[in-house]
């Protein structure tokens, strides 16, 4: 049911709305600018031992609001929602603490925005 939504939501979100709205990570940095890690592309994992394959893409934005520079390349990573929760990028495996609070690391909230949809 995940897969659906996720699906779903990415396909209305890419259709409906600017890259910018697809954060789902952003880490502040001193002069006001910031990275933030937005959601491109998704859905189910061609891998079975993992739940989505993403791509990611990346901006640094000032402070003002103002997109500095956006990273053309599309960056694959695929998410784990079950024990152990772990994201992949290229070949390398992170482990998730999902007990992690929101903000600390990306791989966290990219596992939570994927795998912590509220059910309906």
């Amino acid at each position: 049911m995940r897969r659906i939504l996720l699906s779903l939501i990415l396909c209305v979100h890419s259709a409906s709305m600017s890259a910018a709205s697809g954060v789902f990570h952003t880490t502040a940095f001193e002069g006001g600018r910031s990275v933030s890690l937005s959601l491109t592309e998704g859905g189910p994992a061609d891998d079975p031992a993992f739940d989505f394959d993403v791509v990611i893409t990346l901006s640094e934005i000032d402070g003002g609001g103002a997109v500095l520079y956006q990273d053309e390349g599309r960056h694959g990573a695929s998410v784990r929602c079950v024990s152990p929760a772990t994201v992949r990028v290229n070949s390398a495996v992170y482990a998730v603490d999902i007990s992690a609070l929101p903000g600390t690391d990306w791989k966290h909230d990219l596992w939570a925005t994927l795998c912590t949809a509220p059910a309906s």
